[in-house]
């Protein structure tokens, strides 16, 4: 009864303080009206992100998506606090940098559909992890995200199936050599659609399949990352033995 009750007041203010265009509050004070306690295990800090503000706060949150940066995270910093495109960004270490408001829109997904919904930048929270998509989540970065998702998931009530990577929710138009839209554009944020990493992120679900590959929405432009995402696993599991750091 305790948690129906903190959820309701939880919802209920978010609906009040954005029916009335109140700037939106600090995810620490909606993770105390939801009755979830944070954790001081994880550090956040700010990063100076121009566009914050001139974000629209999203009607709802329906996924979160992760992300790897493909690239150094000085670069990377700079360039998603220029451009809006992430909510938080996770450093080697394990530091979190918050860059847009965790309940404005940021323009992380791009080109992207998942079960027949597009534009998931305005459903969803993004989450960048410093890294490649060919190697998993340093031990740090792990622990950091963990403890992040935990917090953004009670906040928002977000299942571990609806915890996606870009490379299940991207997809490319037709061009050259595909005569369809198709899945496969990107293979961003990868293994933490496995099932082995999404178990050290405190993820006990994943989606079995690609379902707008199945309605027929999209065709499969990577047979590699879909093996790897809805296979057996086992191309999955030797890709990432022994590349943890």
């Amino acid at each position: 009864m305790k948690k129906v009750t903190s959820t309701l007041v939880a919802s209920l203010a978010r609906f009040f303080l954005q029916s009335k265009g109140i700037q939106p509050i600090h995810l620490s004070i909606w993770l105390l009206l939801a009755g979830v306690p944070p954790s001081p295990a994880l550090t956040i800090v700010g990063a100076a992100c121009p566009v914050n503000r001139t974000r629209p706060v999203r009607a709802r949150t329906d996924y979160i998506v992760l992300h790897t940066t493909e690239g150094t995270a000085a670069g990377a910093l700079h360039k998603l606090c220029q451009n809006g495109e992430s909510h938080y960004m996770v450093a080697s270490e394990g530091l979190v940098y918050r860059i847009v408001d965790h309940a404005r829109v940021a323009t992380h997904a791009g080109r992207s559909m998942w079960n027949g919904r597009v534009n998931l930048d305005n459903t969803s929270i993004g989450i960048e992890v410093v890294g490649f998509y060919s190697r998993p989540p340093t031990r740090a970065q792990t622990a950091a995200l963990r403890e992040l998702l935990r917090q953004l998931q009670a906040a928002y009530h977000v299942p571990d199936e609806r915890v996606l990577t870009h490379s299940m929710v991207a997809y490319g138009e037709p061009n050259q050599w595909f005569r369809r839209d198709h899945r496969g554009r990107k293979r961003c944020g990868m293994l933490m659609g496995t099932a082995s990493v999404r178990r050290e992120l405190g993820l006990t679900t994943k989606p079995p399949y690609d379902p707008d590959v199945r309605a027929g929405r999209l065709t499969v432009g990577d047979p590699y990352l879909a093996r790897i995402l809805y296979g057996s696993n086992a191309d999955a599991e030797s890709y990432t033995a022994g590349q943890r750091t």
